[in-house]
């Protein structure tokens, strides 16, 4: 498999809602009036940077923005999430905060002599096989009788759970939805409709970039579903009467099919390899037999060969149970 298709939700994740316009699509979309109507929309700017843990890139996407609060015209920190473990995990409101703090930092850095803080809304975009099961307050990380305490941090959350959506139910502009889509059907969840659905929205991406731009979907598609669903997907595209449907099967086997070749020729590589190191280990094996049988003490052998008494016999080992 290409490259490229290595951490696909976090490549699709950030190639879709890296463009302003469509993350902005998504939150107006999907954030609760009372937070939507607060911020001028066409104001949303994207800002450089990751703020997560190293050890979690494998199950976390984070993208930072910048949008005008409306009643002051200043400046606020949209911090959108993407979270895509295989369950929910209740730590997340304790890893956000951090990450909230990081971004405060990153604020005090850049500018010179603050004199307050920028406030920071943060957004949880889930996606997995369960719905989200925790709280979105991080004060329920305490002891109840603890969470009203004056030194206890009040801090919240939005979330947007797409485990509980409908396909038809997705929200924002066509390349989020798709995305949303591709998700949905790669956690295993409607994946006949929203591969259907997935096809119908594509046939408006012809306008803005024709047949080229579907490139990293199917990317996508393939990784998490593989060659069935390209065909489904394909015969999708046919019913919608997108006739350039062929040509997208054929780029997704063309790209498996370099995948596969590719697989082969690490595998001959990796096994050529290996067979080297076996004849060298085979023939180390052999010239100490030839000592040890006219008499050369193990000193002897260790001073010319590097391989004392107990190495000697771990290597004889491997090379029986390779050949059993």
């Amino acid at each position: 498999m290409p490259d490229e298709i290595h951490q696909p939700h976090d490549k699709l994740f950030r190639a879709v809602f890296s463009d302003a316009r469509e993350a902005a699509d998504l939150l107006q979309a999907s954030l609760p009036d009372t937070l939507r109507n607060r911020f001028d929309w066409t104001t949303l700017t994207l800002v450089d940077g990751t703020f997560l843990d190293d050890d979690l890139r494998e199950s976390q996407s984070d993208l930072l923005y910048r949008v005008e609060y409306v009643e002051t015209g200043q400046p606020v920190s949209l911090y959108l999430l993407f979270e895509h473990q295989s369950s929910p995990d209740r730590w997340m409101r304790f890893r956000l905060l951090k990450y909230c703090c990081r971004i405060w930092e990153a604020d005090l850095r850049d500018e010179p002599e603050p004199s307050e803080l920028r406030p920071i809304v943060p957004v949880v975009f889930y996606q997995g096989p369960r719905g989200w099961s925790h709280s979105t307050e991080f004060t329920d990380l305490f002891p109840e009788a603890a969470r009203s305490w004056p030194w206890v941090p009040k801090f919240a959350h939005e979330l947007l759970d797409q485990t509980t959506l409908a396909p038809e139910a997705i929200a924002g502009g066509i390349k989020g939805r798709i995305t949303q889509l591709l998700m949905m059907a790669a956690f295993d969840r409607h994946v006949e409709a929203a591969l259907d659905l997935t096809a119908r929205w594509a046939l408006s991406l012809r306008a803005s970039g024709g047949i080229g731009e579907l490139r990293r979907f199917i990317l996508y598609l393939m990784a998490t579903k593989g060659r069935e669903a390209i065909e489904a997907f394909e015969g999708a595209l046919r019913r919608y009467g997108l006739e350039q449907g062929g040509e997208i099967v054929t780029y997704a086997q063309e790209l498996l099919a370099e995948g596969e070749a590719k697989g082969r020729v690490e595998g001959e590589a990796k096994g050529r390899a290996e067979g080297r190191v076996e004849g060298r280990v085979e023939g180390q094996v052999e010239m100490v037999e030839g000592l040890l049988r006219v008499g050369v003490t193990w000193t002897v052998i260790e001073a010319a060969t590097g391989l004392n008494e107990a190495r000697f016999h771990a290597l004889k080992a491997e090379l029986t149970d390779s050949g059993s």
